[in-house]
């Protein structure tokens, strides 16, 4: 029996795939616990059509990710800092503050996305990684300067 799962199953398959299965298994466990409905006439022309528009919204998320990419590839942040003895900042910048940053030049980036293993504490010019899209990581360049 046909089947389209609605919900994650470990041992057949992600959401939203046809999969074939046993037409015991899919009338007694998957469409009773509601992790699957049968790909028959409505249901499969949905699935279709479900599909279609999933990967046009992906194209259109790429897109977007790629102007993201070459706009934070282009940008560099200068940070200035209140400086102790021997170039030690007075705190860090962290990966919030360089989002707020970014949010600033008009890029919106949600602070998890930016890849900083540890928060910055010395005076110098950085390369941080943040994360667009799948497979999708442009460098923004981030100097750190005295303040004043």
């Amino acid at each position: 029996m046909k089947v389209i799962l609605t919900s994650d199953v470990s041992t057949l398959g992600k959401s939203g795939e046809m999969k074939v299965v046993a037409e015991g298994y899919a009338r007694n466990f998957l469409i009773p616990q509601k992790l699957a409905v049968p790909a028959a006439g409505g249901a499969y022309r949905a699935w279709q059509h479900d599909i279609a528009s999933r990967e046009d919204k992906r194209r259109r998320e790429r897109e977007e990710a790629e102007i993201y990419a070459t706009r934070i590839a282009s940008t560099t942040l200068t940070m200035g800092v209140k400086v102790g003895d021997g170039g030690k900042l007075y705190g860090s910048i962290t990966s919030k503050d360089i989002a707020d940053a970014l949010g600033r030049r008009g890029i919106t980036i949600d602070r998890h996305k930016v890849d900083l293993e540890e928060p910055l504490k010395s005076l110098g010019t950085y390369k941080v990684a943040v994360k667009v899209f799948s497979g999708m990581s442009p460098e923004v360049t981030i100097i750190v300067e005295p303040k004043g």
